[in-house]
């Protein structure tokens, strides 16, 4: 393990004492770095027994985010629990409205939280940082009004802290690129269905295949707007023809490479 910073061990001791004064624990566990060191900082806190961890299995999550969740429990030793969920039943989630993430943690969070009182999980943590306060989150209001406290961000450990607290952890994740829900693809008011999500869910794995890992395609009815880092260019014009090929046959007309580059949130940038 990697030595740590004064600092960094101080959130952690923080982040570990705000976990303590909980007889036991659920997390909610998406497959991504945050949730992943607040289950190992629960089962640091607590103990291995005295912690379960949840995740939601939809069409909105990616096969690889629930592949890591369970490498995640197994590294850990936690009991693990994934539920099935249809986010595209409820309209307003799936009219896709500005506070669609209001919605959609609110309905995740009292699915888990009905299977987790059943079996004597009173308490709901989950990933958020003290970087999340600062962007456009709504969901942070459901996990306000059902209870959900969020340890790193109460601690004020940022993203940054996040990854080295995690590599300090020995977590594998722990420079794994972030990937927020599909439904994040789409501009506020196009509605989500199914068959869209797949479209995304395709394209995305297909350029992952050919070795591009932080990415998004972001969808506009028959064009996928490619948001890759600038630096990656270059690489995209010399594996244009495979690219388009490729996200063609997800089923869009028009393949377009987004100038800016990537960036977390685009589509939030028109509020």
């Amino acid at each position: 393990m990697n030595d740590l910073s004064s600092l960094h061990l101080e959130k952690w001791e923080t982040l570990l004492k705000l976990l303590q004064g909980n007889e036991k624990l659920g997390v909610t566990l998406s497959g991504g770095v945050d949730s992943a060191l607040v289950c190992a900082a629960a089962v640091a806190a607590l103990g291995v027994g005295r912690v379960k961890a949840y995740s939601i299995q939809s069409s909105m999550e990616t096969p690889q985010e629930m592949e890591d969740a369970r490498r995640i429990t197994d590294q850990l030793g936690v009991e693990h629990y994934i539920i099935k969920f249809d986010e595209m039943e409820i309209e307003e989630i799936r009219s896709n409205p500005i506070d669609r993430c209001y919605f959609c943690k609110l309905a995740r969070m009292k699915k888990i939280l009905e299977h987790a009182t059943s079996v004597g999980m009173h308490q709901l943590v989950d990933g958020s940082n003290f970087d999340d306060r600062d962007d456009y989150r709504p969901g942070l209001k459901a996990l306000a009004e059902l209870g959900v406290k969020s340890p790193l961000g109460d601690a004020g450990i940022t993203k940054r802290e996040v990854r080295q607290l995690a590599r300090w952890q020995g977590l594998f994740v722990w420079d794994k690129p972030s990937n927020p829900c599909l439904a994040s693809r789409f501009p506020y008011g196009v509605e989500i269905s199914h068959q869209r999500i797949q479209q995304v869910a395709c394209a995305e794995m297909a350029l992952k295949s050919i070795g591009f890992d932080e990415l998004r395609v972001r969808y506009h009815e028959c064009v996928a707007r490619l948001e890759v880092p600038t630096s990656l260019f270059e690489k995209v014009l010399e594996q244009r023809t495979q690219i388009v090929e490729k996200i063609k046959a997800c089923g869009f007309l028009y393949v377009s490479l987004d100038l800016q580059g990537f960036r977390s949130g685009s589509m939030n940038e028109g509020l």
